[in-house]
């Protein structure tokens, strides 16, 4: 994970501090997707790839009550995805975690085997 995880940490280094902005209108979709995530009641969620944490956000907003959980190999983006989660007034619903989405144990990560919903944007 090392050797990638540097390359996107070169990648994102300054670029995050904008990089919500300058995709807004590129990554079309994403918000229809958050809409129709529908997890049950209590449910948990995690997005692959979570940098920023604009999803999680997002999803927080949209499903009071459910649990997020987001995974991205970039040290960089989850500081940024930290910093905008406690913003947003979600760390108490919110877990972050560095891994490879490749090869990652969300028992490890998370504590947990599974989740009720799981997507990726632009990862």
């Amino acid at each position: 994970m090392s050797d990638h995880g540097g390359l996107m940490d070169g990648v994102y280094r300054y670029q995050r501090h904008i990089y919500d902005l300058t995709r807004k209108y590129y990554l079309l979709g994403r918000d229809g997707l958050i809409a129709d995530l529908a997890p049950p009641p209590d449910g948990t969620v995690l997005e692959i790839g979570c940098g920023t944490g604009r999803n999680l956000i997002a999803v927080g907003k949209a499903w009071p009550g459910t649990r997020l959980h987001g995974i991205d190999i970039s040290a960089a983006m989850l500081e940024t995805a930290r910093a905008g989660v406690a913003r947003a007034g979600l760390a108490d619903r919110v877990t972050l975690a560095q891994g490879d989405a490749c090869a990652f144990d969300p028992q490890a990560l998370f504590g947990r085997a599974g989740f009720d919903r799981v997507f990726i944007s632009y990862a």
